[in-house]
């Protein structure tokens, strides 16, 4: 009988397999993309609608904001947090300081109720609880920190840790805020790491937001240690990237001081790189005090492991 021949199953190259996963994250990428309104043409159109800045309001929101502002964090940094002997934890000038820095965030949390834009998002509540909720949510759904790149489906989850956990209407939400509170970010951001800091020896407060280390911590391995978190700060405006990279680092400092640096991140690097890119921002109000804080890290970590 004739032989049958018999044609070997056709097998996909490996460079083929790995193009067609590069495509379908690229494809995935971009629907995130634009449900979330990062496309370029989406910038495009968020440029063109017409923005309510601080500089228009009318007088008695000109005073509110005069009120959000804040000092330095260098200047609150030199309040004794930190206690002596002789000090309880409700020391009057701790509670003073809690007082004080609950009081003006919300007021911030006040000014939002009263913007326009946030009304048209008929958030429940005011926005005081919405943006606990917004918080605890993000604290009890930590992104993956490491060994990101073990897994495709970490990546992917990674990227779009924000959307997956807060949905499009909490994500425009945000985004709207820092459109139309640019001025009032940096004083806004510096109040809340205060808060982090004092807040477990504060007994007596109307502010009911809780910001751990640990949680914070996570986020801020997120932001200098995964290519999900790189990416979104790749896509922020330069001065709330610069932000929220310096804060990351005094967090995992804070972290390394507790011994609580559980992923074992190395922020020398990014001491590094933030100082330059802290100098070459003259945008900040708080850039010298950010400086002289880096400044001093940097010299302690150079000190007891090496310059990296």
């Amino acid at each position: 009988m004739p032989k049958i021949s018999r044609k070997p199953p056709k097998r996909y190259s490996a460079p083929l397999i790995t193009f067609l996963i590069i495509i379908l994250v690229g494809i995935l990428y971009m629907a995130w993309s634009y449900l979330s309104g990062n496309l370029p043409w989406q910038f495009k159109q968020d440029v063109e609608d017409p923005q309510i800045t601080l500089l228009e309001k009318e007088p008695e929101e000109k005073e509110i904001d005069q009120q959000v502002e804040t000092s330095p964090p260098e200047q609150e940094r030199e309040a004794p947090l930190h206690l002596t002997q002789g000090e309880t934890q409700d020391s009057p000038a701790l509670q003073n300081e809690c007082r004080q820095t609950a009081d003006k965030i919300l007021l911030f949390f006040e000014h939002l109720d009263n913007r326009d834009y946030i009304l048209k998002y008929a958030v429940k509540g005011s926005a005081h609880d919405h943006f606990r909720g917004i918080i605890n949510k993000l604290i009890a759904n930590p992104p993956v920190v490491v060994r990101e790149t073990d897994d495709l489906f970490a990546i992917l989850n990674n990227l779009a840790h924000f959307f997956r956990i807060l949905g499009p209407k909490d994500i425009l939400l945000i985004k709207d805020v820092l459109t139309h509170e640019r001025e009032n970010i940096e004083p806004t951001m510096a109040l809340f790491y205060k808060w982090s800091e004092i807040a477990p020896d504060c007994s007596d407060s109307n502010l009911d937001i809780d910001l751990p280390l640990a949680g914070l911590y996570e986020y801020a391995g997120y932001f200098i240690n995964t290519l999900g978190g790189q990416s979104y700060l790749f896509r922020r405006e330069p001065y709330l990237r610069t932000l929220i990279r310096y804060y990351s680092t005094l967090i995992i400092d804070r972290a390394n001081s507790a011994d609580a640096n559980r992923y074992g991140i190395d922020i020398r690097y990014t001491l590094n790189s933030l100082i330059a890119e802290i100098q070459g921002n003259s945008t900040l109000i708080y850039q010298q005090e950010y400086l002289e804080k880096l400044l001093s890290l940097q010299e302690n970590y150079q000190e007891k492991y090496g310059s990296h």
